[in-house]
């Protein structure tokens, strides 16, 4: 895990990227999801200002290319804009943020499903453990807003 951290005149707001190589997903895909799952969930606040592409490329250790990659694709999907010497800012519409959530969402779950059924589990074996997880005590907070962070 890499905490992605903008020096200057830059937020300094962290940004959680995690890179597997065991993961299904491409390496850019991985960086996309962190930045879009960190925009979704409030963590980067619209006007934030993404590290550089060169600077996240570095402390990442991928090709500055993987990041102008996943920047543009951001940028397509609306999360992103980027303005002419100045960087990458975040700036996306609220109207589109729910749905995004949800296929955000579907897209973790599905990870998930994937890394546990290529584990060995079943789908008995996923169900016990998402309800142990979850209990009823830990759903009653989250549904009430009081974490972030069911555990």
């Amino acid at each position: 895990m890499y905490r992605a951290m903008s020096k200057g005149n830059f937020d300094s707001t962290f940004l959680n990227i995690k890179i597997s190589a065991k993961s299904p997903l491409p390496v850019y895909e991985q960086i996309k999801l962190s930045i879009k799952l960190a925009i979704i969930s409030g963590h980067l606040q619209e006007g934030y200002q993404l590290m550089p592409l060169r600077e996240m490329a570095i402390k990442l250790q991928v090709n500055p290319n993987t990041i102008l990659k996943v920047y543009n694709q951001l940028e397509k999907e609306g999360y992103i804009v980027s303005r002419l010497r100045s960087g990458y800012f975040v700036k996306f519409k609220k109207e589109i943020l729910d749905k995004e959530k949800r296929s955000l969402l579907s897209a973790l779950t599905s990870e998930y499903l994937s890394k546990a059924f290529q584990s060995g589990c079943s789908y008995d074996d996923i169900l016990s453990e998402i309800s142990l997880v979850l209990g009823q005590d830990n759903i009653k907070k989250y549904l009430k807003g009081g974490t972030d962070d069911i555990s």
